[in-house]
C-alpha cells in the first residue's frame, strides 16, 4: 500500500470516526431535550388545579377493587 492510499485510509477513518462521535453527540442531546420537556410537562402539570375529571378519576382508582 503506497502514501496515497494510507493517506486515503486515514481520511476514511478520521471521518468515521467523526460521524460516530456526531451521532452520539446528537442521541445525548436528544435524550436530554426529552427529558427537560418531560419534567416541564410535569412541573405544569403539577401546577395547576385539579379538575372535576380529576378528582372523579381518584375516586374511581380508590373505589375499585384490584
Amino acid at each position: 500500500m503506497g502514501p496515497l492510499g494510507m493517506a486515503f485510509a486515514i481520511v476514511v477513518t478520521v471521518l468515521a470516526a467523526l460521524a460516530v462521535i456526531g451521532a452520539l453527540v446528537f442521541a445525548v442531546v436528544w435524550e436530554v431535550c426529552a427529558i427537560r420537556r418531560i419534567l416541564a410537562a410535569h412541573r405544569e402539570a403539577v401546577g395547576r388545579p385539579p379538575t372535576d375529571k380529576d378528582f372523579w378519576r381518584q375516586q374511581r382508582a380508590l373505589n375499585e377493587p384490584p
